[in-house]
């Protein structure tokens, strides 16, 4: 989880809400003074509104919430998807009462409603979010003077948004977990829309799911056709390896029609399928590498030597958004597969 990680960008308007539309039935949401970017897909159908994530609190998701409900005109929640239970997913979902949450199996939020039970859980819980830090700027920005009356305004407008969110963090929020789950496939018929989700496996993130808008063609995912390169960490298994790659061969089949991903955290969306081609050739290619090295024989750093991205794998820079890191997250691929592949024994 992303510990530590300063969520509020003090340099932006608060409570500016962003609405994009995307389809006929489609829209993305995302709140511009949240430093993560998370977009907030709202799904229209015959049978109601299907909202997917739900962010970082239920104040700040509450005024997204608002914002969809009055650009269409309707409050008709049948659905809320989870797709994995990181803080900035899930936390808003009591805002949906009338609704159904559906996750994956694993998908649980127990872990902030026990950071929430304690004074200095919740205190934490602010430092995560960022409140603290973005109220202490903002107050000396205001104490230097020399600001217009607008700016001035607007700064204390600021301060008064992360007022209440910390207030709301320190009095403790109630925390939903799925009401509707499932361990492989599931698909939700709203009538004039089909949603297919599908379990991505626990290479990234345990509960992690990938959602198939199936008429519009349209892939809501946990950063499958972004610009990263896919990296396992300690919880993968040789599972969840294979089942990354099985999935990535069905989305890159010309049968599986995407003409546009929404990625859960980029601001921008992809209408090609070609990063998920670089995902499963990279994969493929680097399983089958470490395999072989370990019949012939290879130790793991000569394997390491052997599999260095830049003398194998360099035509997949490409895809990637983090080029300063890039080799520690490939030699970290190669570190958790070739564990995995000898506690076989």
């Amino acid at each position: 989880m992303l510990w530590g990680t300063l969520f509020f960008c003090t340099s932006a308007a608060a409570q500016d809400v962003s609405v994009r539309r995307v389809t006929d039935r489609v829209i993305v949401l995302s709140m511009s003074n949240l430093g993560m970017h998370t977009n907030i897909t709202v799904i229209e159908s015959q049978k109601g509104l299907v909202i997917i994530e739900t962010e970082i609190t239920p104040y700040i998701m509450s005024k997204i919430k608002a914002e969809a409900e009055k650009y269409l005109g309707r409050n008709d929640w049948i659905y809320v998807i989870n797709t994995h239970n990181h803080l900035h997913h899930a936390a808003g979902n009591i805002l949906f009462r009338d609704a159904q949450v559906v996750g994956h199996e694993t998908m649980r939020m127990d872990w902030l409603e026990n950071r929430l039970s304690t004074e200095s859980g919740r205190r934490g819980y602010c430092d995560t979010v960022g409140t603290i830090d973005g109220l202490s700027k903002l107050r000396k920005a205001l104490a230097q003077g020399g600001l217009t009356p607008q700016q001035e305004r607007d700064i204390r407008r600021k301060i008064r948004f992360m007022r209440d969110v910390e207030k709301e963090i320190m009095n403790g929020f109630e925390i939903r977990n799925p009401d509707i789950t499932f361990n492989d496939r599931f698909t939700l018929d709203l009538g004039d829309v089909h949603l297919r989700l599908i379990y991505w496996g626990n290479a990234v993130q345990h509960s992690s799911i990938i959602i198939h808008v199936v008429e519009d063609n349209m892939l809501v995912s946990t950063g499958v056709g972004s610009g990263w390169l896919p990296n396992f960490y300690g919880k993968a298994n040789q599972n969840s390896i294979q089942r990354w790659i099985a999935i990535l061969d069905e989305l890159c089949d010309d049968k599986f029609r995407i003409d546009t991903i929404i990625g859960v955290h980029s601001a921008d969306f992809f209408t090609t399928k070609q990063n998920l081609q670089y995902k499963h050739e990279y994969l493929s290619e680097l399983l089958d590498g470490l395999k072989n090295a370990k019949k012939l024989g290879l130790s793991l750093e000569q394997t390491k030597k052997e599999l260095a991205f830049d003398k194998r794998f360099s035509r997949f820079r490409r895809i990637y958004n983090k080029p300063e890191n890039l080799n520690e997250k490939h030699l970290e691929n190669i570190n958790v597969i070739w564990n995995l592949l000898y506690a076989e024994k």
